[in-house]
């Protein structure tokens, strides 16, 4: 699929030091069209939405707001820490939402395995079905997203 005037000019906003220092692209060649197809395939054939994997993103992250900065228990297999920073962080989708400056980290307990994200990354995910580029430190591989959060 041909990308668009208005997606062009979105991943010139996701380029390293727009909104962040790093982007969120990473290290990622495809352009944004082509990433959000690849990720939407994935998502497509292991029978999700994006909405369903950001509210199980989101009901994590509202357990671990409950004491920020400790690790809670979310059930015998998981433990949750969401850290809280300064300020805010506004969507390169330019759709005037602005994510607080949150990160939830979410690990299993028996396997040491973890996964991290950030309150934008709920909102692109459910609002754009973007998990960020290739190599890009808030990048969500959604196969493994997925098979983590179930």
């Amino acid at each position: 699929m041909k990308q668009t005037a208005n997606m062009l000019s979105i991943q010139e906003m996701m380029q390293a030091g727009k909104l962040t220092a790093e982007g969120f692209l990473g290290t990622d060649t495809r352009n944004l069209t082509e990433i959000l197809l690849a990720d939407q395939a994935v998502v497509n054939e292991l029978g999700l939405t994006f909405k369903e994997i950001a509210d199980k993103m989101q009901a994590i992250t509202d357990i671990g707001l409950k004491m920020t900065e400790a690790v809670l228990p979310v059930n015998e297999e998981f433990a949750v820490q969401v850290d809280e920073y300064m300020g805010f962080i506004p969507c390169p989708f330019a759709d005037n939402y602005q994510a607080a400056k949150r990160n939830t980290l979410l690990k299993n307990r028996r396997t040491g395995a973890a996964v991290h994200w950030s309150d934008l990354n709920i909102h692109m995910i459910r609002e754009h079905g973007f998990f960020e580029g290739v190599g890009s430190y808030f990048r969500l591989d959604p196969a493994y997203l997925i098979s983590f959060l179930k």
